[in-house]
């Protein structure tokens, strides 16, 4: 289990408790966002990492994004299969209250106009959004056992060595990011140091956090090969 699955295992925690902070005090829609490319060349996926973050900055200055979304939480994850690579940023969206009540809602095909836009591109892009909603009893109770075998895989990761997954490549960027609403919540987190992973802290009611941190479980920041399965069971 490589130090980049340990991080992305403790973001999923991470998010959920912010979430729920988000939730308690206002109500918004949450939404994820998958965008990438596919097929990139190892030849040139130094030169696309840097075009989809640019394009990514771009994106999210579009009047029709910026009038409908709150900020973001975005993560890069590289994902290699044979000779190819697959960036995708992953962005956990908090959304207004009215955005699926009016004209301020963007449908799959509008994210993938304005993704090609943002890249100037047509061939190769991806795209794939998703509505982040509650769950049933069953299906929370579900998640809330892995999110506690989740919780004992990373107690076992602290008392482990473990060989970190260097990669040059992704050395000088940032792998994951917080903007506005989740920013500011999250320099509230730090600031009160309330956070802690401990199963008492997360407030497993809450069917968006929980719903939203089974997708997390997904995600990786950095490079990775396909056949990598970090979270043994837990998905």
């Amino acid at each position: 289990m490589l130090v980049s699955w340990k991080r992305s295992l403790q973001l999923a925690y991470y998010n959920h408790y912010l979430i729920t902070k988000v939730n308690k005090e206002k109500y918004v829609n949450w939404l994820i966002v998958e965008l990438g490319l596919d097929n990139v060349t190892e030849e040139n996926i130094n030169k696309e990492l840097d075009h989809i973050l640019i394009g990514f900055n771009r994106l999210f200055k579009y009047k029709s994004i910026t009038q409908a979304s709150l900020g973001y939480f975005r993560m890069l994850d590289i994902v290699k299969s044979g000779d190819l690579y697959y960036p995708r940023i992953y962005v956990l969206l908090p959304m207004i209250k009215s955005y699926f009540q009016g004209r301020y809602y963007i449908k799959h095909d509008n994210w993938v106009s304005l993704w090609s836009k943002a890249l100037n591109r047509e061939n190769n892009l991806f795209v794939k959004m998703k509505v982040v909603s509650s769950k049933n009893v069953d299906q929370d109770h579900g998640i809330v056992l892995k999110m506690e075998q989740g919780l004992s895989i990373l107690h076992d990761v602290d008392n482990t060595k473990i060989p970190i997954n260097f990669n040059p490549q992704l050395q000088s960027r940032r792998l994951i990011g917080y903007s506005k609403l989740l920013k500011d919540v999250m320099d509230q987190i730090e600031s009160d140091q309330t956070f802690d992973l401990d199963m008492d802290q997360f407030d497993v009611k809450d069917s968006i956090a929980n719903c939203a941190f089974e997708n997390m479980l997904e995600w990786h920041p950095g490079f990775r090969f396909k056949e990598n399965n970090p979270f043994f069971n837990l998905k």
